[in-house]
């Protein structure tokens, strides 16, 4: 059953312009909780079954538990449900894909920043655990960089309203760097699913080998009959490749491209993220080789 949102506090909403404000979620999710208890006839009897650790409405504690760094500057943060908070939820939800926004203070002032859960630890049903790629300047860098196990952060969400089309036998997903957090999500979901049958193909840009995020998760799902993938480095030297791994010393170019696509262009949706240079590039390249726009999504 539908759970309804949590009335936001009004110091929860920042006014720094946060992509969705907080405020316009709630009256968006209280609006689609009335319709639900209309449909169902019971207006009043909407009890909970499904209590999610997180909410759109409302921010959440969640505490680092893990912190664990992949390469010079990319971390793999776990975090789990604060339990000292009065609320009592049972299982943390979201849809492969979908984000969530983190809120910090600096001496700035408060801001937000967005980061997509993956599926890459045995977490409990309360946490979830994300990537990050830490940059000298960014302001939630210097403060994720020193956050503490047993630190406490504010997160609301899970945003973000992409379905994926299975009525495609190709589905070919384009990931650059930490682009590839929402991508993995999402191609985890379809390989343990048994009932698709689609066939999963992901081209991945990464500077070097030391930098391929989710490597031996993604060594471990080409395991399965429908998903392989390629990478792509930018820097050649030093190439180490797995047993029956694919692995280029070159940048994605055209040719690649037009070699994957070619006999698929009316049975395949691509999905990319990157930099928007990078997906913009990519989009313009795959529908030049004939892929029509509205069977391209950028995240």
């Amino acid at each position: 059953m539908m759970e309804p949102p949590v009335p936001p506090d009004a110091s929860d909403c920042c006014n720094s312009g946060c992509t969705p404000c907080i405020l316009d979620v709630y009256e968006a999710q209280l609006k689609k909780y009335e319709q639900y208890c209309k449909n169902n006839n019971n207006l009043q009897g909407c009890e909970l079954e499904i209590v999610n650790s997180i909410s759109p409405t409302s921010y959440t504690s969640f505490k680092l538990i893990e912190h664990e760094q992949l390469s010079p500057t990319v971390y793999l943060l776990k975090f789990t449900y604060d339990d000292s908070l009065e609320r009592v939820p049972n299982c943390f939800r979201y849809a492969p894909g979908q984000y969530l926004l983190l809120r910090a203070k600096d001496s700035i002032g408060e801001f937000t920043r967005a980061y997509t859960p993956i599926p890459v630890t045995s977490e409990s049903d309360l946490g979830f655990t994300i990537i990050v790629r830490c940059y000298n300047d960014g302001r939630m860098s210097k403060l994720l960089q020193k956050l503490q196990i047993g630190q406490k952060t504010s997160w609301r969400g899970p945003y973000g309203d992409f379905i994926l089309n299975y009525k495609y036998k190709h589905l070919f997903f384009i990931a650059q760097g930490t682009g590839i957090a929402p991508l993995f999500a999402i191609i985890n979901e379809i390989v343990h699913n048994e009932d698709r049958e689609n066939f999963i193909k992901l081209f991945f840009c990464c500077r070097d080998c030391g930098d391929i995020l989710l490597r031996d998760h993604l060594y471990k799902l080409s395991s399965y009959w429908n998903f392989s993938y390629e990478v792509f480095l930018s820097s050649a030297a030093n190439i180490n490749q797995k047993y029956n791994e694919v692995i280029h010393g070159t940048k994605l170019t055209t040719p690649y491209l037009r070699n994957y696509v070619n006999g698929k262009t009316g049975e395949l949706q691509a999905i990319i993220c990157g930099s928007d240079n990078f997906s913009e590039y990519i989009k313009s390249q795959l529908e030049n080789l004939g892929i029509e726009s509205n069977n391209i999504h950028l995240f």
